[in-house]
């Protein structure tokens, strides 16, 4: 079974700072393989408070796609949840450069708690985690160093597009790798100003270039919540003719059922 479970799906400094959503990221699962990415603030509390709880101690893996705060923010706790405090060294760190090294959010002695660390690069890989091989996107344009995420696993792949601004390339590069489930980082409605976020229509184009079965969007500023984003992607369903979801705080995504029944 694959499935991605929504930790939390807020984004912008106001809604985090609120927890209008919640920021704990994403617990995904691929078989017996569980990844935790992206482990925001409160993330630990929020997979220990899930019914029933993500146990830290069964994560393989904490990847993150960028060392922004709503993204990085649990992430030492997180890895001190996996190894026990550090007594019971284990598991695989995948982190771009810049969150491992200089003005780094990865603490290092958190870092000599894991098994592995794997420094991300600009369409890298694959990075195996026991059998679940993860490949790097081009390098976003964002304020940090920032790749997207694409997990594959028994024939089906999920990615994961985090924060930036749209480019035309950007959506080439995510449409090669021909995901099932993409999930998608749109923080605003419309861009009132210049930040290097997604938009709507950048989210809209961006689906419509790379047709996956199954589009989810998450990661939401408070523009966006105001205009309702399950209006919004059931719009874009209607119009492309393909399945979108607005993910919120709490949703287990079961990956086989949904492109099962797309392909069916």
């Amino acid at each position: 079974m694959t499935s991605v479970l929504f930790l939390g799906t807020g984004g912008a400094r106001f809604v985090v700072a609120r927890q209008i959503r919640a920021s704990g990221g994403m617990w995904m699962r691929f078989g017996d393989t569980q990844i935790h990415v992206d482990p925001g603030p409160g993330a630990l509390v929020r997979a220990l408070s899930h019914v029933p709880p993500c146990n830290p101690r069964d994560l393989s893996a904490i990847a993150l796609s960028h060392k922004h705060l709503d993204h990085a923010g649990d992430v030492n706790a997180a890895i001190e949840a996996m190894t026990s405090g550090g007594f019971r060294r284990r598991g695989v760190l995948l982190a771009p450069g810049d969150a491992l090294h200089g003005e780094h959010v990865i603490l290092p002695y958190a870092q000599h708690f894991v098994e592995r660390v794997e420094r991300l690069h600009e369409r890298g890989g694959p990075y195996m985690v026991d059998d679940v091989a993860i490949r790097t996107s081009i390098r976003h344009r964002h304020g940090v160093e920032t790749f997207g995420l694409h997990f594959s696993y028994q024939g089906l792949t999920v990615s994961y597009l985090p924060c930036g601004k749209y480019f035309d390339e950007l959506a080439n590069d995510y449409a090669e790798h021909h995901p099932d489930v993409l999930i998608i980082n749109v923080l605003r409605y419309e861009d009132v100003i210049d930040v290097d976020h997604f938009v709507w229509k950048d989210a809209r184009r961006v689906v419509e270039i790379v047709r996956p079965k199954v589009a989810v969007f998450q990661h939401f500023g408070t523009r966006m919540l105001e205009r309702g984003p399950a209006l919004l992607a059931q719009d874009l369903e209607d119009e492309l003719g393909l399945r979108a979801i607005a993910a919120y705080d709490g949703m287990l995504l079961d990956v086989d059922t949904e492109v099962a029944a797309v392909a069916g």
